[in-house]
């Protein structure tokens, strides 16, 4: 039996509390909706505005525990769901291409703020968006943040290094004696 293939694609909303997202699956009879829950279990996700279609017609399912079962051939699935602390995780059952576009003023390029989980993601930035995509994954997890984070991080850090001056000055200057 074939593998289902599932093609993932999803865009942060302007304001960064949301995402759309569009999968394409292949050869498949069911398609899960899930997320990680705080040590991994399998949650289902809580969606909006899900839309499925067949290669004819759209087609009414309501999740069952996050599972959605259709006759077995190639899907196109639709749905929006709530981003919690510009944080997005993703599990897939099968292998997937995934993509993920996070417009402006949202970063992914400082690693003190960011997480982009696995390694080896492709990063494009272009047309106040920023592409970040992945090749047969079976997860993925992808933290953003905003100008504002990046200047507490900044000040924070000359913070630290004004303290850590002032406490060092003393013992410099009486080694000079």
């Amino acid at each position: 039996m074939p593998v289902a293939g599932i093609t993932f694609s999803a865009t942060v909303d302007e304001d960064g509390k949301r995402y759309y997202a569009a999968v394409l699956v292949n050869n498949t009879d069911r398609y899960e909706l899930i997320q990680p829950g705080m040590v991994g279990e399998r949650i289902p996700l809580e969606t909006k505005n899900l839309t499925v279609r067949n290669e004819t017609s759209p087609l009414t399912l309501t999740p069952d525990r996050g599972i959605l079962t259709f006759p077995k051939g190639n899907y196109s699935i639709s749905y929006e769901s709530a981003v919690l602390s510009n944080t997005m995780q993703f599990l897939f059952t099968e292998p997937a291409n995934v993509t993920v576009s996070v417009p402006h003023p949202f970063m992914v390029t400082n690693p003190l703020l960011t997480s982009i989980q696995p390694s080896g993601s492709k990063l494009e930035a272009g047309n106040n968006t920023t592409n970040i995509s992945w090749n047969q994954v079976r997860s993925v997890e992808i933290r953003y943040y905003d100008e504002g984070q990046e200047h507490l991080l900044f000040l924070f850090a000359q913070f630290w290094l004004i303290i850590a001056v002032v406490l060092l000055l003393p013992f410099f200057l009486s080694r000079n004696n």
